[in-house]
């Protein structure tokens, strides 16, 4: 992998130098740091100096959507490869190192006032999860003819020419039809300066085949909310692609991750000793894994709401992120600074996975555990030469090989590995919350991750086989209830694992 990417940055690199477009006071590191798309927010993407562009930018985020020219132009991350700076990975000390928010924070942003939802009756502090917001919906659902990114446009001025049918979520909610795209106005957010948004399909949602997507006032970009001050409308574009799915309100259908530079971020302290003084932001506080050394071979909870350092370089290669199916860990494959992840294809009779089935039965999201997976699903099995065959345009749950751990101190995100893999999609919903295959002090050895699949040609794949990638960053403190001390319904998944609205197969 580190011979391809050396590779593939010297071609990019090559290309660039070519096109003219090659900068070398871009704040992002690697194989993808020269590459950017303009944007005319000094927030969507922290930068150490102002860049000018040619062209439109892909995101208006001034205030001014039908603004002709940036006022301050920046370069930020191609979102076909990563949003996130790739300093991530490396040193911390630089200004557009980013951490995410955790439930502290984002109960403090909902005191401040930064979400106002299309249903002021609906209490958003009950859908806080570790490091992210579910966001529930309130109809109406409307029915358009087409697909749109706002590009310096607000979404209510396109709705007249796009809307074919109104459908409300009220009472029993309504049924939106597979093949069809749905628009649900979702609230205002003005996320405070400096910040930054990301969207991703809860993963139940992701199970079940269904594409939801964040549009935002005025950017046209997909599932990203800029940070700078201005209160924009979301909107939620949902499109069911294998069920007909029922949606009701207050059902949530997506989360938001907030990221802000280190530091940009204050301590939490509420669950410490009011003696203790605030960490300073030179001190090294990474927690280690328990198992790890220096880690204590009886480990104790962190203590909640510690600040994550802000100087401490994290190094992806000094976790412990991988385990076997012994609890033993295992090394990690990199390529450009992110794990990568292969698919489980174990001996018949074992199964390998689950492939949708054509049916006009639908998925009502507000039953859990209550439908006969038998209606929707057929278990697949690895072939008598060792492959497992994925149709082209047919939908598949299938499982990591590898057992994933999130250590508290960190989150991550599964994104798409390279396309040299094959023309397939690996997954809809990439948040991964901390203490995922971990638990609150290291007592889990990792838990296989889920892979929603759908290919776009008819391929082959073996055990072992590289499907995806999963990238780490760190988190702005501890949160209070990692993941699975909150409700969560797939801590303990050993294979391919259908969403939870089904009953467990036979």
């Amino acid at each position: 992998f580190q011979k391809s990417t050396e590779a593939e940055a010297k071609v990019e690199s090559a290309e660039r130098r070519r096109a003219g477009g090659a900068r070398e006071d871009t704040p992002m590191q690697g194989a993808d740091a020269e590459e950017g798309v303009p944007c005319d927010s000094p927030y969507l993407a922290p930068r150490r100096a102002p860049v000018s562009s040619e062209g439109d930018e892909l995101c208006g985020v001034t205030g001014e959507f039908d603004s002709p020219e940036p006022k301050n132009a920046s370069l930020m991350p191609s979102p076909m490869r990563n949003v996130r700076p790739k300093t991530l990975f490396g040193d911390p000390t630089e200004t557009c190192s980013e951490v995410a928010l955790v439930d502290d924070h984002l109960h403090r942003l909902i005191k401040q006032g930064v979400f106002t939802l299309s249903a002021p009756s609906l209490d958003l502090a009950k859908y806080v999860q570790p490091a992210s917001i579910d966001l529930p919906v309130h109809g109406p659902a409307y029915l358009v003819k087409e697909k749109v990114l706002p590009f310096k446009k607000k979404v209510r001025e396109l709705l007249a020419g796009l809307i074919l049918e109104e459908k409300p979520l009220s009472g029993d909610g309504a049924v939106l039809l597979k093949g069809q795209t749905y628009l649900v106005y979702w609230g205002r957010i003005v996320l405070p300066k400096g910040s930054r948004g990301c969207l991703s399909p809860k993963s139940s949602i992701g199970r079940i085949d269904m594409m939801v997507r964040g549009v935002v006032d005025g950017c046209g970009l997909y599932d990203i909310v800029p940070g700078d001050g201005v209160a924009r409308e979301l909107w939620l574009e949902i499109s069911p692609q294998s069920f007909n799915v029922r949606l009701k309100d207050s059902i949530a259908v997506t989360q938001l991750m907030v990221f802000l530079p280190w530091d940009q971020v204050p301590c939490v302290l509420s669950a410490e000793d009011p003696s203790s003084p605030p960490s300073s932001p030179g001190q090294d506080q990474r927690l280690p894994n328990a198992d790890s050394p220096g880690g204590s071979s009886s480990p104790q909870p962190p203590p909640q709401g510690q600040s994550v350092p802000g100087v401490a370089a994290f190094d992806v290669q000094e976790e412990r992120l991988c385990f076997d199916p012994h609890g033993e860990p295992i090394p990690l494959q990199l390529h450009k600074g992110a794990v990568v992840l292969s698919v489980c294809v174990p001996e018949a009779p074992a199964v390998a996975g689950y492939e949708a089935i054509a049916t006009e039965e639908v998925v009502d999201l507000a039953r859990i555990s209550l439908l006969d997976p038998r209606k929707f699903f057929r278990a697949i099995h690895r072939s008598d030469e060792g492959r497992l065959t994925l149709e082209k345009d047919r939908f598949y749950i299938l499982a990591t090989k590898e057992r994933v751990c999130v250590p508290v101190h960190l989150s991550a995100e599964m994104v798409p590995f390279s396309h040299h893999v094959g023309e397939l999609r690996a997954h809809y919903a990439g948040f991964f919350d901390p203490g995922f295959g971990y638990g609150r002090a290291g007592e889990i050895k990792g838990t296989v991750g889920v892979l929603e699949v759908r290919p776009h040609e008819t391929v082959n794949i073996y055990h072992g086989q590289p499907i995806c990638m999963m990238e780490f960053f760190r988190n702005a403190s501890i949160p209070r209830r990692p993941y699975g001390f909150s409700g969560s319904s797939y801590q303990g998944q050993t294979g391919p694992k259908l969403a939870k609205y089904f009953s467990s197969p036979a």
